[in-house]
């Protein structure tokens, strides 16, 4: 997946979306980020995903390290359904 485009959800109310670029065991890591908190918005994690998926991502990080165990899901980018 290295240089990809993934989502990592959460068992948070955050969601990341960006290039994954590896991870060491405990981490994973993702490059160019656009990381969400759900509580800020009325959408759900898939509505935003939708969002993303149909307009782009809008990075708002450089880097972010994501802890292995507060991954719900991994999933590219490209696998997500439009509706």
């Amino acid at each position: 997946m290295k240089g990809e485009t993934v989502i990592l959800d959460t068992q948070t109310k955050w969601v990341y979306i960006g290039r994954y670029a590896g991870d060491d065991g405990t981490y994973i890591f993702l490059e160019d980020v656009d990381a969400f908190d759900v509580s800020e918005t009325s959408l759900t994690k898939g509505e935003y995903i939708r969002m993303v998926k149909k307009d782009g991502i809008v990075p708002n990080r450089k880097r972010v390290s994501v802890l292995k165990t507060m991954v719900a899901a991994i999933t590219l980018l490209d696998d997500v359904l439009e509706l």
